[in-house]
């Protein structure tokens, strides 16, 4: 047994020692070498750690027994040691009771002697001090007890004494099982957490090998330095790194020590016994300089070996990240305050040459506008290298020419190296040699080394005189040569040649150079050369001399020992000359640097992509890591050579080095001679606008960063840090480093990756915004999508700070003197803080002698007020500088004014152009002068409109959209003329001063919206004359009076006020926002003096609103206003500010005439999906086209253009760039046009035109894309619950020609085994094309035929055309519909076909033989004859459904001569009047054909609903959707049952009643993708059963075409194969046997999948939804599917990636969150898709002719049924279930069941519903509901993908399933269970153990 001791922090000088029964840890029993297989190899501490790291280390057993170490013969590999320290190799306690020192204890100890010690000269007697140096601070140092050694000789920061409450526990113990070894452990106190803990043994201490180990906290470990670390938390598994200052770029070798020491660690703690982070941090400094090398096991624990000194330790408490750092520089000395002019951004390189390359270089990055505050002059200055000289010819005027920089307020920095030359005629080197200053030999002569001159000699700066020495050669070389304002001093390690010229330092075997353990820092670099590696290796030798040496001549330091401190002796001096001479604060960079070198100077630091590095993206992130590494080591002001200074960068390599070098504290171009330029101005202009951009945003923020140098150099914080500094208990922030903090309030997100154009970001848990749009990011500790263009730096603004700015300059002497901005950035309270600390950025004591000016920021919501307040104002400029601008980000709701110290008013604040940033302009307030800003109310929002808008033609709005502009009609109009010299640009554009309205009042509407009157603000022109409106003219339905515009024969002059398109603008607008819930808003803008056209359709808004859901509410409505006082109209998202609908910045677009409106908007991203019916090339839509798409029902197939199709569906949705989405529905039935075009900052536009009706505008908020399409399916109805058959296989053609050749087709499909259950019958099967009819010869037993497919399970569905026969003889549908007037009707008073009818009805001619009618489904009484013609026609024929063709409605050539398919000599046709505005708009939209009415009825055409009428002009794309409402009753009425009417023209709230198919398509490979397009629209406009035709209806297919679309075909939910007349069949069963089964085969599938389709639609028919997606539509966050549209889903699950391109046998998919967040597998075999060869989540598969890829995503269970010939026999068929697990072994699914047939099954509790649901090892099948009883089938047959063990046995209900019914395949992680027959009507438990 062992005790233990807890020393207290009383400092009473006796105290009885405490015993405690127990243990404080577990300890290995055996004491001996013969026991080695006892030790934990976890806790082996490693005895020849030089094994692992260099060849030539002549590791062997008898090496390892030789040092007295334990031998493993079995080598346990992975790491762990196999020679080890014996477990009681250590000290002892020599007395029982520590001695008492003033402020700590003494511990004497001796070494064990039991064990031999593994190096030469033990020291055998040791004292560990241990001071309590602060509460925060405790320092312990265990050193010689008999004999001084050397110890690191750097100032700090004496102990304040007695700590009164130390914040740490020191606790001794001795093992009694382990000769009494001695430990130690050091707790935080308020958490009893070990911070060291030595427990593990290890301590040795040798003359020339010190060890010490300690068990880590935690393995959230940071610091040691300097090293090329690849990640900021260090890698604990058995790595190891060395320590000593060195001459090596990062990018030499990897795993090396650089130019610096840093032996300070810090560690972020967990929280007891997990991983995640407490919060609490520590840092530990070993102060000690020698070699040293560092290693870390996973258990975890850190070794540390230094070669010589003593082990020198101090403790810091923190316990927040920043105050461990504050404690450190508290101790070893506060970093500088650089002065101001260093912030700006420095231009260098090696080898310019001469003067003239530098000037050159120079100018023209000023011609170019890079700012430019620092200059450099590399080496190549001098004359031959040698310092304190400059070149005579090369760089002849230098000094002038630096002075003349002066003069533009550009400062100069000069290089110089340590080594002077030696030459016989080189004064610096003669007067030191005089002066006795250079480093020594043993024997007294000067050492001399090699480097950049030549031999030569090294200055002592231990010494005074050699300070003294070294001041005035810098003294005089500026005062004679040069003048400089810093000093960059380099090769300070100190760095020599190897070779140079004909010499070389050879150092003498000693054991200086020679130590009996070389440490890692030297070891490593073995492995490329043939013979070990020495100390001296391109450094001094390490038995030089320095320092003065004692009475006896030694030396007072060797260089062994000081070494490390060689770069730091070298930084005071060199800093104390500058300021002497200058008596400025000047500045000086160091390469090499220590402990405290950071309260002298900053560091260009080499290190971690630093200093020597190299042009590669992964030196660009390694310089992240050593920006914050040195931020701890107490050096903020450091930076990395941009571009790298080694190789040549690409352009976009070194674009994206300059954005994130901008925001590097030393921000310095710099590269290597011999390589091209690689100055900013070096680059395309295109780079340099880039560059030019990221720079100015530092130059603003340069305030912001003085005054955080100002805290580092006060207080001790960090100017950048990692994100855990601010997040610490936030475990995903402890090992980021590509994103970084500068101070607490900016957070920057470098693209560091080659051709990325976007990132992934972490954004933590608190309000973040986007910089440059005021975006919220309201994903909070989460990873998000970040779009990064090549011109964009992502940066981020944490709420809650107040950032001060200050203009921009071109460089910092000229941006001083710029105004001063406040950057206000909100946090969830709405309240920020900040400060500012300024001076006049030169004084070398401003601080000490508070000459400075220092003022504290607070905006408080709940106060409205912000407060200014100046705390100390001793900068007596600052009383010439003003605050002149607020920028502000958060802002739930516009203040309506703000006013300034309570008198006066601001009068210029706006949102920033396309961003969600109030700016408040023109304050002109006086910093040095408390204020107060004090705002109210809540406001229309002021926009500035970005400078782009009005310059750029492409933003131009279209004054001319109808044809024939030309100059004087433009200026007529009011606009101006101005030809572009690019396409698709306006010559006659709208004026930004013109146009728009303004608001006149407003008033609440009850509790759930406000109502607004707004104003025309233009006049229309004289001489256009106005229109009389007569009143309510859309009730009486008069024609309006058409104006008449006068003949332009003369140039036209228009007022300023003037301008109009048409001439009919509305004046006065009623805009009526309403609100439903949360999530929606709708706009409505209407005539507010007549009444106007609106939809007659009913959709479902209520309008409502709580307190509740007001707060909640997750978009909002707001007015803004122009400086011409035009209104826009923003809908917003309030979490994250996005803006989602913009009409500000296009006001003067919006525009209200009587058959002309327009607006514009903007949208916040180009991720556009939806608005139709059109054929878009892409889901995604295609921005940069210039396509102008009409939207206007047409009997038009899909031709592949921007041809208007069969439907309209006006609405959109959009994918944000942080993957939100929201949803916009114009609702209006008049011809439509939009286009979508690009916009600035990765923005889109849309101009939207409709020629009638109103503004009906509705928002969805989202913000999934699911949630969206949920919203919107809640106003228009949700999808339409379609019969279980009709998801079977159908079959069709158009030419079938006879009953035979319809059996034959069937029969050929049956006969090969395909499934089929529903047969067509299209018109070639009427008589003469007659609705209600068969042709009695050619189809003469068509009903037998139907019946005889109802006897095998089969049903018919037949097509009707709305167009009827008017001339047919003894035709009832035609007769009985004539006696109750039920067709569109000419109006009374123009009636052009009155003399040929002598009535009102309207002629057409379509697919009859005669003239027809058309029914006016509007019409009750058209609505009770056409169900009554359809029940007659069924008593005849018994069809189970109605397919609805050409009712868009077609009418075939209208306004032409004569029909196509006229049959009659004299030519007749439906022509429309010429004189009539409805038939000839002023503006057409882009639709196809010469007039409106092209293939169509008349637009002057009449509906009547009975009680009003309603023009065909504003109705025509309601004619598809009111035959739908007409025919789905008829339809049921049938049989009673649900059937299914599918129509090719719809509307939305056609989707709650019917299906619909993509048209009249081609047989081509195009036309395969259109498909997929097709039908993820469809999806998203609420019609989810849908479907193409299947192989092509136009054209001949081929036989790979068909197959392939047979496989997509299978999972359109309308699986329908249908081709055109005078085509060959195409059939399934007709082609070759190969491809014949390969149909079968992907019908079947089809088949097997239907209960999974049938319950997508039960989903979406009760709760809204899609049962298509994209995969933009499931992961809306992942920017990789956005524009994915040759692969789908089915629900969230099922992956189908068919293949769509000829003659390809491979598919390339797509697999969001492969390997990482989602599991995916082969459908067909369970195996897991991997990715094994790139991080890439696209992954290509086969695909043979007869494959289908499809995948299951881990998570999802999905039920199948086998598969039958139909789905009456389907139905009867087992079924099983395929289970896909994810990353935690989870699924869950269901099933919904019912008849398949009865109407609303689901609302009268006719069904069953199972839930399906995996989860620790446990499945369970559960019947949620079960009242539809008549099943018919069981469960069969489970299969489970991604079962990651084997079970070893699986129960049913507790009773154990025999292995001969289940198969578990390993290899692929697959079971599969069988034969179990299970009732789905009980609840069925599975387990697997």
């Amino acid at each position: 047994m062992f005790g233990y001791r807890v020393i207290k922090c009383s400092m009473e000088k006796t105290r009885e020692p405490m015993f405690i029964v127990g243990c404080f840890f577990i300890v290995l029993y055996y004491l001996s070498s013969n026991v080695h297989g006892q030790v934990d190899p976890q806790n082996r501490i490693d005895c020849y750690p030089e094994a692992s790291g260099t060849p030539l280390s002549n590791y062997s057993k008898e090496a390892c027994l030789s040092r007295h170490c334990l031998y493993d013969e079995n080598a346990y590999g992975h790491g762990i040691p196999q020679c080890y320290y014996a477990p009681n190799y250590g000290y002892i306690l020599q007395e029982s009771q520590p001695e008492q020192t003033s402020n700590g204890m003494r511990f004497k100890l001796k070494r064990n002697t039991a064990v031999q010690s593994p190096f030469q000269e033990p020291i055998e007697n040791v004292l560990l001090d241990v001071e309590y140096y602060t509460n925060e601070i405790l320092h312990f140092k265990l050193y010689d007890a008999d004999k001084a050694r050397y110890e690191v000789p750097i100032p700090l920061r004496p102990s304040s004494g007695k700590a009164q409450s130390p914040q740490y526990e020191f606790i001794e113990s001795s093992d009694a099982s382990l000769d009494n070894i001695f430990s130690f452990v050091i707790k935080r106190r308020s958490t009893s957490q070990n911070l060291f803990d030595t427990s593990l043994g290890g301590l040795v201490l040798n003359n020339q090998f010190l060890q010490i180990v300690t068990r880590l906290q935690s393995s959230n470990v940071y610091g040691f330095g300097e090293n090329n670390h690849d990640t900021l938390k260090h890698n604990l598994q058995y790595t190891s790194w060395g320590i000593f200052a060195r001459d090596q770029g990062t990018n030499w070798l990897t795993n090396t020590n650089h130019y610096g020491q840093h032996p300070f660690y810090l560690v972020m703690e967990q929280q007891k016994n997990t991983r995640s982070p407490s919060g609490n941090m520590h840092g530990v400094l070993l102060l000690n300089s020698n070699a040293m090398d560092y290693s870390f096991t996973p258990s975890p624990s850190l070794t540390m070996r230094t070669i010589g000194g003593i082990l020198d330790f101090y403790v810091f408490m923190g316990p927040e990240p920043e105050t461990v750092v504050q404690q450190y520089t508290w101790l070893v000395g506060r970093s500088i305050l650089p002065p101001y002019w260093s912030l700006g951004f420095q231009l260098s390189r090696w080898d310019y040459s001469n003067i003239t390359h530098m000037k050159n270089i120079v100018q023209r990055n000023l011609d170019k506008g890079i700012p430019l505050d620092v200059q450099y002059a590399d080496i190549d200055y001098m004359d031959a290298e040698k310092d304190f000289t400059v070149d005579p010819i090369n760089f002849k005027g230098l000094k002038e020419y630096f002075n003349e920089l002066k003069t533009k307020g550009i400062h100069t920095i000069v290089i110089l190296d340590p080594g002077v030359i030696d030459e016989a005629d080189y004064q610096p080197t003669i007067t030191g040699k005089e002066q006795n200053v250079f480093i020594k030999w043993d024997n007294g002569t000067d050492m001399k080394g090699a480097c950049w001159p030549g031999e030569v000699y090294f200055p002592d700066y231990f010494l005074e005189r050699t300070q003294k020495w070294w001041a005035k050669w810098i003294t005089d070389f500026r005062n004679v040569n040069l003048t400089f304002d810093g000093l960059w001093i380099d090769m300070n390690e100190p760095g020599k040649f190897i070779y140079c010229s004909n010499y070389t330092l050879k150092c003498p075997v000693n054991q200086y150079d020679d130590p009996p353990y070389r440490t890692k820092a030297i070891y490593r670099f073995d492995k490329e050369n043939e013979k070990p590696k020495r100390l001296s290796d391109r450094t001094l030798c390490m038995a030089a001399h320095q320092g003065d040496p004692d009475n006896g001549g030694e030396p007072q330091y060797r260089h062994y020992d000081v070494h490390g401190l060689y770069g730091w002796s070298q930084t005071k001096p060199t800093l104390d000359t500058m300021r002497a001479i200058t008596g400025k604060r000047s500045l000086v960079l160091p390469r090499s640097t220590f402990v405290g070198s950071g309260q002298w100077s900053g560091h260009w630091g080499k290190a971690k992509g630093e200093s020597d590095n190299e042009a590669t993206w992964h030196e660009m992130k390694r310089s992240l890591i050593g920006m914050v590494e040195f931020n701890w080591f107490g050096i903020p002001f450091n930076g990395a050579d941009i571009c790298g200074f080694s190789e040549t960068p690409s352009e976009e390599m070194c674009i994206r080095w300059m954005q994130v070098g901008a925001f590097y504290p030393f921000s310095r171009n710099h590269n290597v001679w011999k390589t091209e330029d690689q100055d900013p101005a070096h680059w395309s202009d295109m780079a340099v606008g880039i560059m030019v951009k990221a720079l100015k945003i530092r130059y603003t923020l340069l305030p912001y960063y003085y005054t955080l140098f100002f805290k580092a150099h006060t207080r001790g914080s960090t100017v950048i840090r990692p994100l855990f500094h601010e997040y610490p208990q936030d475990q995903i922030t402890t090992d980021i480093f590509l994103q970084f903090l500068i101070g607490p309030g900016i957070m920057i997100a470098p693209v560091t990756d080659d051709n990325a154009r976007e990132i992934s970001v972490y954004i933590p848990s608190s309000h973040w915004y986007d910089f440059y749009t005021g975006k919220r990011m309201n994903m909070l500790n989460q990873w998000v999508k970040i779009q990064a263009p090549l011109d964009t730096i992502p940066i981020f603004l944490r709420g809650g700070y107040i950032i001060p700015t200050q203009e921009f300059a071109n460089n910092t002497v000229y941006s001083r003197k710029k105004p001063f901005g406040l950057t206000i950035v909100l946090n969830s309270k709405g309240n920020a803080e900040g400060d500012l600390f300024y001076d006049d950025g030169d004084s070398i004591t401003s601080v000490e002698a508070h000459q400075y000016y220092y003022a504290q920021f607070k905006w408080v919501q709940t106060e409205m007020k912000l407060t200014i307040n100046v705390v100390e104002n001793n900068y007596g400029s600052m009383e010439q500088l003003i605050l002149d601008s607020l920028t502000i980000y958060g802002l739930d709701n516009i203040p309506s004014s703000f006013v300034i110290d309570g008198k006066q008013p601001v009068t210029n604040f706006h949102m920033k152009p396309n961003t969600q940033i109030l700016e408040l302009t023109g304050l002109n307030m006086k910093m040095t002068t408390n204020h107060t800003v004090t705002w109210s109310g809540s406001g229309i929002i002021l926009v500035e409109q970005p400078d782009d808008i009005a310059t750029k033609p492409e933003y131009r709005v279209d004054c001319y959209p109808d044809p024939n502009a030309d100059a004087n009609k433009c200026r007529g109009r009011g606009c101006e003329w101005d030809p572009p010299t690019i396409t698709g640009v306006p010559a006659c554009y709208v004026p930004k001063s013109k146009g728009g309205y303004q608001l006149i009042d407003q008033e609440a509407i009850e509790q759930y919206g406000t109502q607004y009157k707004l104003q025309r603000l233009s006049t229309k022109p004289l001489h256009k004359m106005a229109a009389r409106r007569p009143p309510n003219y859309r009730i009486d339905n008069r024609v309006q009076e058409q104006q008449s515009e006068a003949p332009v024969r003369n140039l036209i002059e228009t007022k300023d006020s003037e301008f109009s398109l048409f001439g009919n603008d509305v004046d006065n607008l009623r805009l009526q926002m309403t609100t439903s819930g949360t999530d929606m808003i709708r706009l409505k803008i209407v005539d507010l003096d007549h009444q106007r056209y609106e939809v007659p359709i009913p959709i479902t808004w209520n309008p409502w609103s709580t307190a509740a859901s007001i707060a909640q509410q997750k978009i909002k409505f707001q007015l803004t206003q122009t400086q011409y006082k035009q209104l826009g109209f923003q809908i917003v998202r309030t979490d994250t500010k996005s803006v989602l609908f913009d009409t500000s910045y296009f006001a003067e677009g919006f525009i209200y005439d009587d058959k002309y409106l327009q607006f514009m908007t903007t949208i916040p991203s180009r991720n556009v999906y939806g608005m139709g019916e059109n054929t878009h090339p892409t889901f995604r839509h295609v921005l940069n086209s210039g396509v102008r798409y009409g939207v206007f029902a047409r009997d038009q197939p899909p031709a592949g253009s921007n041809e208007n199709l069969y439907g309209t569906q006006p609405f959109y949705m959009v994918v944000e760039n942080d993957g939100n989405a929201f949803g916009v529905l114009i609702y209006n039935s008049n011809a439509q046009d939009y286009k979508f075009s690009e916009y600035e900052q990765d923005q889109s536009l849309l101009t939207y035109r409709t020629i009638g009706g109103i503004l009906d505008l509705f928002f969805f908020a989202g913000p999934t894309p699911e949630a969206v399409i949920r919203q919107y399916q809640q106003l228009i109805g949700f999808p339409y619950m379609p019969p279980y058959w009709a998801l079977g296989f159908q079959l069709c053609r158009y030419g079938y020609d006879t009953l035979e050749n319809m059996k034959a087709a069937m029969n050929r499909t049956v006969s090969n085994g395909i499934p089929l259950d529903i047969m067509y019958g299209d018109i070639d099967y009427f008589e003469n094309q007659l609705d209600f009819t068969w042709d009695p010869i050619r189809f003469k037993d068509l009903p037998k035929f139907v019946d005889s497919l109802h006897d095998q399970g089969m049903k018919f569905i037949t097509i009707l055309d709305p167009a009827i026969d008017s001339e047919q003889e003894n035709y009832p549908p035609y007769s009985n519909g004539q006696a109750k007037d039920i067709w569109v009707k000419w109006p009374k008073d123009k009636n052009l076909q009155f003399n040929e009818t002598g009535n009102r009805n309207m002629l057409g001619y379509v697919w009859p033989l005669g003239k027809t009618v058309f029914p006016d489904y509007f019409n009750p009484a058209a609505i009770a004859w056409w169900k009554s013609e359809i029940l007659n026609y069924h008593q005849k024929l018994k069809f189970d459904g109605l397919w609805i063709d050409m009712n868009e409605p077609a009418n075939f050539d209208t306004n032409k001569l004569q029909p196509w398919n006229w049959n009659r000599p004299e030519p007749w046709n439906l022509h429309c009047p010429d004189d009539e505005e409805w038939d000839n708009p002023p503006y057409k939209t882009a639709l196809h054909g010469d007039r409106i009415s092209d293939k169509t009825l008349c637009m002057i055409a009449e509906h009547t609903d009975g009680s009003r009428i309603f023009r065909h002009y504003d109705v025509h794309n309601l004619y598809g959707l009111t035959e739908t409402i007409a025919t789905l009753p008829a339809a049921q009425a049938l049989e009673n049952k649900r059937s299914i009417v599918v129509s090719r023209s719809t509307f939305p709230t056609s989707g709650a009643i019917s299906g619909h198919w993509l048209g009249d398509n081609s047989a081509l490979w195009s036309h395969v993708k259109y498909n997929i397009i097709g039908m993820l629209e469809f999806n998203l406009f609420g019609i989810p059963y849908v479907g193409a035709d299947i192989c092509g209806f136009e054209g001949a297919t081929t036989e790979q075409l068909c197959q392939r679309w047979m496989q997509l075909g299978a999972f359109n939910p309308f699986f329908r194969n249908h081709n055109g007349i005078k085509y060959p069949d195409q059939d399934p069963g007709i082609f070759s046997a190969p491809v014949v089964a390969s149909n079968r085969k992907a019908v079947e599938l089809r088949y097997t999948l239907n209960p999974f389709l049938y319950s997508l639609f039960h989903r979406v028919h009760i709760s809204g939804g899609t049962v298509v997606r994209s995969m933009a539509h499931e992961f809306s966050k992942d920017s990789q599917c956005w524009a994915l549209d040759e692969q789908f889903l089915w629900g969230s699950s099922l992956l189908i990636a068919p293949v769509v391109y000829e003659n390809k046998i491979e598919k390339t998919v797509y697999f969001s969150g492969l390997n990482s967040t989602e599991r995916w597998y082969d459908y067909y075999t369970g195996k897991e898709v991997f990715q094994t060869t790139s991080t890439t989540s696209l992954v290509t598969v086969p695909a043979a002719y007869d494959y289908l890829p499809l995948f299951m995503r881990g998570g999802a269970i999905i039920p199948h049924q086998k598969s039958a010939m139909n789905t009456v026999a389907s139905r009867l068929q087992s079924m099983y279930l395929k289970i896909a697990l994810d990353t935690q072994q989870k699924a869950k699914g269901d099933l919904y069941w019912d008849d398949g047939e009865t109407i609303d099954a689901y609302e009268s509790n006719y069904y069953s519903y199972f839930i399906f649901n995996y989860e620790s090892n446990r499945l369970t099948l559960e019947p949620w509901t079960f009242k539809y009883t008549d099943i018919k089938f069981l469960l069969d047959e489970i299969y489970i993908y991604g079962l990651t063990l084997k079970p070893q046995r699986i129960t049913l209900n507790n009773q154990e399933i025999p292995t001969s019914k289940w198969e578990y395949v390993e290899n692929m992680q697959t079971l599969h269970i069988e034969s179990l027959q299970l009732n789905m009507g009980k609840t069925q438990k599975f387990v697997l153990t």
